[in-house]
């Protein structure tokens, strides 16, 4: 009895593996920001692949033919367009929505700004004295665009497979962000980088639907935080060091495979003059006979602070005061001049992205390059995660 049970249980998860699979039983939208971090005054609607219908109060289901284009223009508080045909209209809002498989293209006309080609919808409404631009797309759709932008047109197959995961990760945890806004995620890196659909290397949309649905989820099953950035000079660092909360899932990891990659090393110099002066402004006191060989700081392992004449100044304040790449990097004196020898590219938490490219490379399969980067992980498919049914966001 017990094993029919058990036979039974199995062939209904595999059941509804497949229809996930399948986009038939769970299935998750989007709606977001475009052009988030600009404000937007006019811009031009094209349609460049399909057929999509445009509705606005007191008209419905106006055709857009491919190729057709619209203007719209924020004005004196009020939005107006312009339809193929040239005639004007003015509403609160637009809807473009398409009529099967869709896309569309958006050109800021003010600010003048490149092309981007969408998926899926656009409502175009006023907020903040701009245009709000809202893409609705089906978020594995929406990860392809991530994962081009954020990783770029040239990566190992395997790797795109590791940013696909993060990135969709990342969007479901962090669904409500812009709630009161009237959209889940923006498209600037306050959320991530989306700059339209992937057109770039078919691999961003294998490594996609090889991945499809799946999710990082700490021990409780609860998403975690996929945080990365591009180096880590050799040394990733953890959360708690970082941004003084500890997540068990971000802890510090030697990492080889970031060595010898293009953001491994960064170099700065200033003259010592000016290094003392800098130290002067934080208050460091100068004994009367200084040697300049006690300025100098040789950072092994990441560290802190760094300590000079028996005071100490955070390097995180180092960095953001001189805008360095990372805050792993070695002081050296080399007569009158201050030679600041870095490792490393961002805050050096989670994944390291070159890193994980080389074991990509070194033919790692794309679950070992997570569980290196990511501690106690577990991958599964997103409809596994209780969090997101007490959302409510399947539908």
């Amino acid at each position: 009895m017990r094993t029919a049970w058990i036979s039974c249980v199995g062939r209904l998860s595999l059941l509804i593996l497949l229809l996930l699979r399948a986009g038939s039983l769970f299935s998750i939208d989007l709606k977001v920001g475009l052009f988030h971090d600009y404000l937007v005054q006019s811009a031009l609607f094209t349609v460049v692949e399909g057929r999509y219908t445009a509705s606005w109060e007191g008209a419905e289901h106006v055709a857009c033919e491919q190729g057709s284009s619209w203007f719209i223009l924020h004005r004196d508080d009020s939005l107006y367009f312009r339809d193929p045909r040239g005639n004007w209209h003015t509403s609160r809002g637009i809807r473009f929505a398409a009529d099967g498989p869709g896309v569309f293209s958006l050109k800021p006309a003010d600010p003048a700004m490149d092309t981007r080609e969408y998926n899926g919808e656009l409502r175009v409404g006023i907020s903040m004295k701009s245009l709000q631009m809202i893409n609705s797309i089906d978020l594995e759709r929406y990860v392809m665009g991530v994962v081009e932008s954020e990783a770029g047109p040239s990566c190992p197959l395997e790797y795109y497979k590791v940013q696909a995961v993060i990135c969709r990760t990342f969007a479901l945890k962090n669904i409500d962000r812009h709630k009161e806004e009237g959209f889940n995620l923006c498209d600037g890196v306050h959320c991530q980088s989306y700059r339209g659909r992937n057109i770039w290397n078919e691999d961003v949309e294998i490594g996609t639907e090889v991945t499809d649905g799946l999710v990082l989820c700490d021990e409780d099953t609860v998403l975690i935080n996929p945080v990365f950035h591009a180096n880590s000079g050799g040394e990733t660092r953890g959360a708690g060091k970082a941004w003084l909360k500890e997540e068990p899932y971000l802890q510090p990891v030697l990492d080889p495979f970031s060595v010898g990659q293009p953001n491994a090393t960064w170099e700065r110099s200033m003259q010592v003059r000016d290094w003392i002066m800098y130290l002067l402004s934080y208050g460091i006191r100068f004994p009367e006979k200084a040697d300049t060989a006690a300025l100098e700081m040789h950072m092994k392992h990441r560290q802190d602070y760094y300590r000079v004449f028996g005071d100490s100044i955070p390097v995180a304040g180092i960095r953001d005061d001189f805008s360095y790449r990372s805050e792993f990097f070695d002081v050296l004196v080399e007569g009158n001049m201050i030679r600041i020898k870095g490792k490393g590219y961002g805050h050096g938490v989670g994944l390291s992205q070159e890193g994980a490219m080389e074991m990509a490379r070194r033919r790692y399969h794309y679950t070992a390059i997570l569980n290196y980067y990511y501690y106690g992980i577990l991958i599964i498919p997103y409809f596994e995660v209780k969090e997101l049914f007490s959302q409510g966001i399947f539908h």
